[in-house]
């Protein structure tokens, strides 16, 4: 081993106790792309299921519109293919009108809540992690109190230590949720 792998490796350890001891976020967003889906998702999961990450959303771009949910040992996996925040926002407000036109709503009386009940993803990630500088367009009344975590490589770059490095960064966040 060379004394650079050497020192890599000293330094991961060093970055994996430090957030152990830390707060983890239990629902993490990535706005991927396709090689990410295809190539690093797998080791992503791996990734999150060593620090106990409940939940994983992965938004992309495709010719597809659709949301699945599904388990992957402990991690619920969200895979959004080409839904919008838009989109969905748009579903949900169409399902309440839906209900207020059969009159088993009065519209005076819908709350945020109700339109929750609608969304495609129920919970609101901690952390979204994109590549680039735009930000996404995904899960937008559930991403209002994220953490955004830019990355300046991409996905086909993306390692364990930037993985690391994402985690640390929310960390030293402190969270204010819209106070």
């Amino acid at each position: 081993m060379s004394m650079i792998e050497f020192i890599k490796k000293i330094y991961k350890r060093k970055l994996e106790k430090e957030l152990l001891s830390g707060k983890i976020p239990k629902h993490i967003m990535i706005v991927a792309d396709n090689d990410f889906i295809n190539n690093g998702l797998r080791k992503f999961l791996e990734w999150c299921s060593k620090f106990e990450i409940k939940e994983v959303t992965v938004c992309f771009k495709g010719k597809e519109k659709r949301v699945q949910s599904q388990k992957v040992g402990n991690i619920t996996l969200n895979l959004i293919e080409g839904y919008g925040g838009k989109d969905e926002i748009t579903d949900a407000v169409k399902e309440l009108a839906r209900l207020v036109k059969s009159g088993k709503i009065n519209p005076n009386d819908i709350k945020e809540k109700d339109i929750e009940k609608f969304l495609k993803i129920k919970s609101s990630p901690d952390l979204i992690v994109k590549a680039g500088k735009e930000i996404p367009e995904f899960l937008i009344w559930q991403s209002i109190y994220s953490e955004l975590y830019f990355i300046d490589i991409d996905w086909r770059s993306f390692r364990y230590i930037d993985f690391l490095r994402c985690l640390r960064e929310f960390q030293r966040r402190e969270r204010r949720y819209g106070r």
